[in-house]
C-alpha cells in the first residue's frame, strides 16, 4: 500500500470528521420503482453482466495445471481449465457440434481430454478439437476452428475473473478492474489471498437493492444497532471514482478517538474499505482479510449472492479456524440484516406507495451507479 493512498485517505477522512458529514453532492436523487420490478429491465441487466468480469471462482479451486471446473453463471454455462502454462483458461462449455453441455457442473484435477456425451466429440484441455467420430461425415468441417469458444479471462486477487460474452473474447478483463484493482492488491494479503468459507443464497429482492445499500451508511445507527453500529462513525465516509468503478472508506469510532497520525496511517486498522467493481461485486476489505460478495440477477425480484472470505493463507490450527469462523459469521449477521431489509423492500414495491426510491446528498453514490447501468445497458449491442 503506497503512503500517498494512506495519506490521502486520512487527510479526507479527517475533513469529513471535523465537517461532521460524508462525502455529499447535489440534492438529492430518485430512481423509479420500475427498475426494481421490470422484467425486462431485468433481463437486460442480465446480458450486460454477461459483457463485464465476474468473479466465477477462486484461484485456489484450479490449484494445478489440468484441474478444471465446470459451472454455469448467469445462464452461462462455463469450463475452467488450469492450463500447462499455469495460466486459467475459461470456455463456453457448449460443443460446436450441436450444442450439447461437453462437461457436466463438477471438478476434476486431471484433464487430459472432454467428451461430449451426445456423440463422443473430443475436446483437448486447452479447448482445441481432438477428434470426430466418423469424420468423413463432415467434409466441410474446419478442425482447427470448431474447438471449445474461449472467453476473456484473467486472475486477480485470488480469483479468477471471466468476462461470459463469447464476442468479447479479445478483451482484457484486467483492463475494466483497473487501478483499483491495482490498488486493492497493494494491500497486505490481497494479491494471492486464500479462498475460505464459500457459500451461495438467494434473496427475495432485487440485486440493485442489495447494491444500493453497500453505497451508504446512513442506515448503520439502525440497521446494525445490534451487530456493528457501535464500531463506526455514524454516516461518515468518503467515496472515490475510478470510471465505472468505486471505492468506499468507512469510518471506524477509534478514528476519532485515537486521532491518528497521517505518519504511518493504516486505513484498515480505522475503517472499511469496500472495493466495487462494476456492475455487481464488492470487497469488503477488513484489517485482516476481506469478504468478496457477488450478485447474479436470477430476475427482477430475485438475488443469488455468492460469497467468499479471503484470508492470507490457510488456516493451520484450530484457533486459526476459530478467528476466521468468528469473523465470517459476523459479517453474516452483518448481511443478514442488510439483505432482510432489502426483501421487506421489495415486498412493499407493488403497494403504490411509492413511484420512485429517494436518495439523499450523502447517499449520491447509489443513484449514480443506477445512471451509469442504465446509460451501460443502452450503449449495448442489440440482442441476437
Amino acid at each position: 500500500m503506497s503512503e500517498n493512498f494512506a495519506a490521502e485517505l486520512h487527510r479526507r477522512a479527517t475533513t469529513a470528521l471535523q465537517a461532521g458529514r460524508a462525502d455529499a453532492q447535489g440534492e438529492g436523487e430518485r430512481v423509479p420503482v420500475g427498475q426494481y420490478t421490470d422484467e425486462a429491465i431485468a433481463r437486460d441487466e442480465r446480458r450486460l453482466l454477461q459483457r463485464h468480469p465476474q468473479p466465477v471462482a477462486s484461484s485456489a479451486a484450479l490449484a494445478s495445471p489440468g484441474a478444471w471446473l465446470s459451472l454455469t453463471h448467469t445462464g452461462v454455462p462455463l469450463l475452467l481449465v488450469r492450463q500447462e502454462s499455469g495460466q486459467v483458461q475459461a470456455f463456453l462449455n457448449v460443443c460446436r457440434h450441436r450444442g450439447a453441455r461437453v462437461v457436466p457442473e463438477g471438478s476434476g484435477s486431471e484433464a487430459r481430454a472432454f467428451v461430449c456425451p451426445y456423440h463422443a466429440w473430443t475436446y483437448k484441455p486447452d479447448g482445441a478439437l481432438r477428434g470426430v467420430p466418423e469424420s468423413f461425415g463432415f467434409p466441410c468441417l474446419k478442425q482447427e476452428e470448431s474447438g471449445l469458444r474461449r472467453l476473456a479471462t484473467v486472475e486477480r486477487a485470488g480469483v479468477v475473473w471471466v468476462v461470459c460474452d463469447p464476442s468479447l473474447a479479445g478483451s482484457d478483463p484486467g483492463a475494466h478492474l483497473g487501478v483499483l484493482m491495482d490498488n486493492l492488491e497493494s494491500l497486505a494479503g490481497l494479491r494471492t489471498p486464500v479462498a475460505y468459507a464459500p457459500r451461495s443464497y438467494e434473496v427475495e429482492a432485487n440485486w440493485k437493492l442489495l447494491v444500493d445499500g453497500s453505497f451508504e451508511a446512513y442506515h448503520f445507527k439502525v440497521a446494525h444497532r445490534e451487530t456493528i453500529a457501535h464500531m463506526f462513525l455514524h454516516n461518515l465516509q468518503v467515496i472515490d471514482e475510478f470510471d465505472l468503478n468505486r471505492r468506499l472508506y468507512l469510518l471506524k469510532a477509534k478514528f476519532q478517538e485515537h486521532a491518528p497520525d497521517v505518519a504511518g496511517f493504516d486505513p484498515r486498522r480505522y475503517g472499511n474499505l469496500t472495493y466495487f467493481f462494476f456492475p455487481n461485486t464488492t470487497i469488503l476489505v477488513q484489517p485482516d482479510h476481506a469478504q468478496l460478495s457477488m450478485l447474479e440477477p436470477l430476475g427482477a425480484t430475485r438475488t443469488r449472492v455468492h460469497e467468499l472470505t479471503l484470508i492470507p493463507e490457510a488456516p493451520a490450527s484450530e484457533k486459526a479456524t476459530a478467528h476466521w469462523d468468528a469473523n465470517v459469521a459476523l459479517y453474516r449477521r452483518t448481511l443478514a440484516e442488510d439483505y432482510a431489509l432489502a426483501e421487506s423492500i421489495q415486498a412493499g414495491l407493488a403497494s403504490g406507495a411509492n413511484d420512485a426510491l429517494s436518495f439523499g446528498t450523502f447517499e449520491y453514490s447509489a443513484p449514480r451507479f443506477h445512471a451509469q447501468l442504465a446509460q451501460q445497458v443502452a450503449a449495448m449491442p442489440a440482442a441476437r
